[in-house]
């Protein structure tokens, strides 16, 4: 899936078109990083973004910053029952093409950057784990 989307940043670009599908004003992202000189490998738990994934050998050999989280979150309007379903069940597709996640395949890019994304809506969450091969 994530061969579809050949640019290094494509999940920003998704998740600001879902961002304008659900009427947001507003957009902001966060990047949380560790000190220049810090240990590598510290990455963080997701509490309402993304943890990104572990750092190779390389990164670990740079002396520039590691992104240990991201966050991103706007202003539009909150995840309705339909959407958390259909995020539940990603890339399935959504029936309605003028909504959030007209395709279905979008939610994908968070594995770009993450292994563990965490979605928050209102006041509920979903976080995608991974057991073995298995998506949860």
């Amino acid at each position: 899936i994530l061969a579809r989307y050949a640019t290094q940043n494509a999940v920003y670009r998704e998740l600001l078109q879902n961002s304008n599908d659900a009427g947001a004003r507003q957009a902001e992202i966060r990047f949380t990083t560790t000190a220049a000189n810090a240990t590598a490998g510290t990455g963080g738990n997701a509490y309402a973004g993304m943890s990104v994934r572990q750092d190779s050998s390389a990164d670990k050999a740079c002396k520039r910053p590691l992104v240990t989280k991201v966050l991103y979150r706007n202003d539009g309007m909150p995840f309705r029952d339909e959407d958390w379903a259909r995020l539940s069940k990603i890339a399935e597709g959504n029936p309605d093409p003028s909504k959030v996640g007209a395709f279905g395949v979008g939610a994908y890019t968070m594995f770009s950057v993450c292994e563990q994304p965490m979605v928050v809506s209102s006041d509920k969450a979903l976080m995608f784990v991974w057991k073995g091969d298995a998506l949860w």
